[in-house]
């Protein structure tokens, strides 16, 4: 970078237009005013930066309009002044000295030099006794918005002259277009600083999101993991119960029931009567015992499969409520693997338990098929609708919940359809595993 530098800066005073004018300019003069001059100028973030073509267009088109061979657009700093864009001078700064660009910063007005060397107060200045020796000067305030002068669009000629009216206007005019130009500079900055900022900002948020993400897919795997296992210990347990009432409770009111046979037939027939009443209420547990344990694991299931567990538990449901229930599992179903089974059965238990307790239907609909690789279970009836399903959104309780828990095991889905004639509720299940989020579709 090329520097001018002096030995012994001076202090003068300049003079406008040789008019008599005087100006004080110390560079100590207004100190408030200058530490606020400064504070705005490097605002602009402009100070050593390469040149640029809206600069230098402006630059080359003041020395065109006044006819000089020199034109600076200069910016005062605190102990240099450094040009942005120059016409005709080699050096890229100067030090500060009091006179010409810092006199016009501190002046904040147009300051005009008609011939340096006749100025007692130049005359020794270093830009007259060295290159490039200066005689004419004219020097419009880069004035910001603000109300700050930050530097000055200056022409410069080696002899004395004198500019006009048209001219010094036009000077004016574009130190107000290198103002704009800075402004402007300024704010593509500031957008592109805003820019990057919310680049960063949104690789940020973006890989917070990915890890949060990816710590709710974690706990969301555990989560399904600890709910297959819960639901696989319920059924387990239930298995267990439905064994230990088949096989030791209704064993033993059986063996209690063949004894009371026996004394009944040992006593008098004063004793008659209440021999049949405890042989009618051993009966009544026994057909309780019984159906519990059907409730908690139908035994048709392990032994010949859905089908003919959905159908025994349709006739009980028959016999108990007195509702019509048809069943219909396509032969294309099979067999499938017990887990797959059991759930199938659950949710049919729990919507035709449903049906009993809320919908008023006098009939039920149970369909089993296939449809490509998955199993389609489709419950309907004619009731009075889930509660909310008048247009408005439906609540769901902890049994639908546990029908799509149940099939969330599977990757499978749960559709339930529900207005004033009935409700119909659509399971689809995979026949092989795809395990992921069972949605529930509501209408």
């Amino acid at each position: 970078m090329n520097r001018w530098r002096h030995p012994n800066p001076l202090s003068s005073r300049e003079t406008n237009g040789g008019e008599g004018s005087e100006q004080q300019t110390m560079i100590s003069a207004h100190p408030t005013r200058e530490i606020e001059r400064i504070s705005e100028l490097r605002r602009y973030c402009v100070l050593d930066t390469p040149p640029e073509d809206p600069f230098d267009d402006l630059t080359k088109l003041a020395a065109y309009v006044c006819e000089t061979p020199i034109a600076l657009v200069s910016l005062v700093d605190a102990e240099r002044v450094w040009f942005k864009s120059k016409v005709g001078l080699a050096a890229s700064e100067v030090q500060r000295i009091d006179g010409f660009c810092s006199s016009a910063v501190l002046k904040e007005s147009l300051l005009i030099v008609p011939d340096a060397a006749a100025d007692e107060r130049l005359a020794a200045h270093p830009f007259l006794t060295f290159q490039p020796r200066v005689r004419f000067y004219a020097g419009a305030p880069l004035t910001t918005p603000r109300g700050l002068c930050i530097g000055t669009l200056c022409v410069i000629d080696t002899v004395p002259r004198r500019i006009n009216e048209e001219q010094t206007e036009a000077l004016e005019r574009l130190a107000r277009a290198v103002v704009r130009q800075l402004e402007q500079r300024r704010a593509v900055k500031n957008y592109e600083e805003a820019q990057r900022t919310l680049q960063e900002l949104q690789a940020r948020t973006e890989t917070r999101v990915k890890q949060r993400t990816e710590q709710l897919a974690l706990t969301n795997a555990s989560l399904q993991r600890l709910s297959g296992q819960l639901i696989r210990a319920q059924d387990d347990e239930r298995r267990r119960i439905a064994r230990d009432l088949h096989d030791s409770t209704g064993q033993v009111l059986a063996a209690l029931s063949v004894n009371i046979s026996r004394l009944q037939r040992k006593a008098g027939a004063a004793d008659a009567a209440g021999f049949e009443e405890c042989r009618g209420l051993i009966d009544s547990a026994i057909a309780e015992v019984r159906n519990l344990s059907y409730l908690l694991h139908p035994p048709l299931m392990d032994e010949v499969g859905l089908a003919s567990a959905v159908a025994e538990y349709a006739r009980g449901v028959e016999k108990r409520s007195g509702v019509s229930v048809t069943v219909e599992v396509s032969r294309e179903v099979g067999r499938l693997d017990g887990e797959r089974e059991i759930a199938l059965f659950r949710i049919i238990q729990e919507s035709l338990g449903n049906i009993l307790r809320h919908s008023g239907s006098p009939t039920a609909s149970v369909k089993v098929f296939c449809a490509e690789n998955d199993i389609v279970l489709e419950i309907s009836d004619q009731g009075r609708g889930l509660p909310g399903s008048s247009g408005e959104a439906l609540h769901f309780g902890v049994g639908i919940r546990s029908m799509q828990e149940r099939l969330r095991q599977f990757g499978g889905s749960l559709q339930i359809e529900s207005d004033g004639s009935g409700t119909n509720v659509r399971a689809v299940l995979p026949r092989e595993s795809s395990v992921g989020l069972a949605s529930v579709q509501t209408s």
